[in-house]
C-alpha cells in the first residue's frame, strides 16, 4: 500500500468546510467515473451483440489480426482500454481517505 499525504492550506475557510468541499469534489469525481463507466460498458455489450463474440475472445482475436481493423472494431477496442483507465480512477478514489491532524 502507498500511502500519499498531502497538506492544505487555505487562505479562507475552515478546516470542516475545507474538508467537506474535498469530499464532495471526490464523491462528485466518483459519480462522473460511474457514469462514463456505465456507458462504456453498455457500448462494449452492443458490439458483443453485434458481432456475436465476447469481448476477451474479440480482443485476442484482434491481437492476432484475425479480425479486420475498421472504425468500429477499433472503437470497441478503445472502449476496453477506457474500461481499465475508469475502473483504476475509480479504485483509487474509492481508496481515499481524508484525515485530520
Amino acid at each position: 500500500m502507498n500511502i500519499l499525504k498531502l497538506s492544505v492550506k487555505s487562505k479562507h475557510g475552515e478546516s470542516g468546510l475545507i474538508k467537506g468541499l474535498i469530499l464532495n469534489a471526490i464523491t462528485e469525481e466518483k459519480k462522473r467515473l460511474e457514469y462514463a463507466l456505465k456507458v462504456s460498458l453498455k457500448a462494449i455489450k452492443e458490439y458483443e451483440t453485434k458481432y456475436g463474440l465476447s469481448t476477451p475472445v474479440f480482443l485476442e482475436k484482434f491481437k492476432k489480426g484475425e479480425i479486420q481493423e475498421n472504425d468500429e472494431t477499433f472503437s470497441w477496442w478503445a472502449e476496453t482500454r477506457l474500461i481499465k483507465e475508469l475502473e483504476e480512477k475509480l479504485k483509487t478514489l474509492e481508496g481515499i481517505e481524508i484525515c485530520q491532524a
